[in-house]
């Protein structure tokens, strides 16, 4: 991981967090928290839903992850926040 800038590598702090960014890396464009989660979960690590989050925002405001809206439904509610890489290492 010593490509990743700095600011991307300081937020990679625990084991925890390393395995929730591999999980990240490995998503294709698009991706959304749930997709995320579901597949840490498949795969048998344990990770709370708040760890996730926070990496996802952490990464998204550091610049790796660009957010973006996406309604897939026509019913009144929040849109669902949808991710993908800025930097593809």
């Amino acid at each position: 991981m010593s490509e990743l800038p700095s600011r991307v590598q300081e937020l990679i702090s625990t084991p925890t967090r390393e395995e929730i960014f591999k999980m990240i890396n490995s998503q294709q464009d698009g991706f959304t928290f749930l997709d995320v989660y579901t597949a840490l979960k498949n795969k048998g690590i344990n990770v709370s839903i708040t760890s996730v989050q926070n990496l996802l925002k952490a990464l998204s405001y550091r610049g790796y992850l660009k957010e973006y809206n996406l309604k897939k439904t026509k019913t009144p509610g929040r849109s669902t926040i949808h991710y993908k890489k800025q930097h593809h290492s």
